[in-house]
């Protein structure tokens, strides 16, 4: 039976992939806000600030590696400055951009639930598959993410 479009086999996948959207990813967001106190907004700029290979990161860099909107990413800065988890300084050859630099209360806060979240992460996710599923879904990732990278927005 196709479903608008799909073969049923598609569907099934789809349907599959779906339900791990909507059951594990708020399951690991709201374990993190329970242990750390952190959003998962909050965590992935963290995150990705911590595991720069410079001390500031320029916004638009961010922007690419958290794939958000240059406006998205003001905001949620705004909003971590001011709890004091990072700092946002004048791009020296740009006035118009921003680098963003994580403060000692921010690495506190990532060393802390990092730590947390990945236990998480192994026990509802890396736990559950064998080492040959995983192999399979990073090749699907991997497909899927070379299709989408030269994709334009409809």
């Amino acid at each position: 039976m196709e479903t608008q479009g799909l073969t049923e086999h598609q569907q099934q996948a789809w349907s599959s992939l779906h339900r791990i959207r909507m059951q594990l990813l708020p399951h690991l967001t709201r374990h993190l806000a329970t242990h750390s106190e952190l959003t998962e907004a909050e965590f992935l700029v963290l995150v990705s600030l911590s595991e720069a290979a410079v001390p500031a990161v320029r916004a638009k860099e961010l922007c690419r590696t958290l794939r958000w909107e240059i406006s998205r990413l003001s905001h949620q800065i705004t909003r971590m400055e001011a709890s004091g988890l990072v700092k946002r300084m004048e791009f020296p050859e740009d006035a118009r951009s921003f680098q963003i630099s994580v403060t000692e209360l921010g690495t506190l806060a990532i060393e802390r639930a990092l730590p947390l979240q990945q236990r998480e992460i192994r026990r509802c996710f890396g736990d559950v598959l064998t080492s040959e599923q995983l192999d399979c879904l990073i090749e699907i990732a991997e497909a899927i993410s070379t299709h989408l990278k030269d994709q334009p927005a409809h």
